[in-house]
């Protein structure tokens, strides 16, 4: 509970990001990661090893942004700041951990308040009584506008594309009775902020869920479910397993285990 506390007098986040479970989730995310840390450790190294990886072909290496930055347990911020003059760390939830970031590194690490999905605010004005359809048209229909920041030469999507509309459709009222509302507006989000990276310049990294197991006590492979292929994405350029909930974390009976891709666009 002292933790909790500690990260909501620091962190930086909206209303809308409050009332719609976001802030929530982050402290959520914080919790896990400090009971099964050694279990992310492998994700957490390849994931930073990607972005860099992928960095390192920028032709142009001004401005970077990292959209779902998060406490950037999966970002290489040092090392982007040697590559880059400047870092922009965008979440609709600024994390003590990035402040501190741009503490350390002042002028060359800036942390963004930003909603990537453009509909926070208007999903918020209507939660009480939006149904499925209309959420995720909000959601369809939203704007997120320009980068934070200005162009970027490039731009990191760090493993948030499956929350953006996922979380707070759990925290509207309809999804009681319509229990696919969540899902159809994590689809929504998710396919808006694909069409909105691709419209950007420069070299674009998306890091994604790419699928979801369940594995048993025994090591068998219980249940799959394949995410990327909804989103209209082809098979990613790489993937690596992520040992996201061990037993008993999210289950006493099998571990939930993500597969996560990395996509390059115009790289």
């Amino acid at each position: 509970m002292l933790n909790n506390l500690c990260r909501s007098l620091w962190i930086q986040a909206s209303a809308e990001a409050k009332e719609l479970g976001l802030v929530k989730e982050h402290h959520a995310i914080a919790r896990r990661y400090e009971k099964v840390s050694a279990s992310w450790a492998p994700h957490l190294a390849a994931s930073k090893a990607l972005i860099l990886e992928v960095a390192g072909r920028c032709p142009r290496r001004e401005q970077v942004l990292v959209i779902g930055a998060g406490d950037c347990f999966d970002v290489p911020v040092a090392e982007l700041a040697d590559l880059f003059q400047r870092v922009i760390l965008a979440d609709i939830v600024v994390s003590r951990s990035a402040r501190a970031w741009a503490k350390r590194l002042p002028g060359r690490v800036l942390c963004e308040n930003w909603d990537a999905s453009g509909a926070l605010s208007a999903l918020a004005a209507v939660k009480a009584s939006v149904s499925a359809g209309e959420a995720a048209g909000i959601f369809t229909q939203a704007d997120p506008g320009p980068p934070p920041g200005g162009p970027p030469d490039f731009i990191v999507s760090a493993s948030c594309i499956s929350q953006l509309g996922l979380v707070p459709g759990h925290s509207l009222l309809s999804s009681a009775k319509e229990q696919d509302l969540p899902e159809r507006c994590a689809r929504a989000a998710a396919k808006r902020h694909l069409a909105w990276l691709q419209n950007q310049g420069g070299v674009r990294l998306l890091i994604a869920d790419a699928a979801r197991l369940d594995i048993g006590r025994d090591g068998r492979q219980l249940k799959k479910e394949t995410l990327y292929e909804r989103l209209g994405l082809p098979k990613p350029d790489q993937m690596w397993r992520w040992d996201l909930a061990p037993i008993p974390e999210w289950s006493p009976d099998f571990h939930r285990v993500h597969e996560v891709g990395g996509w390059v666009i115009g790289g």
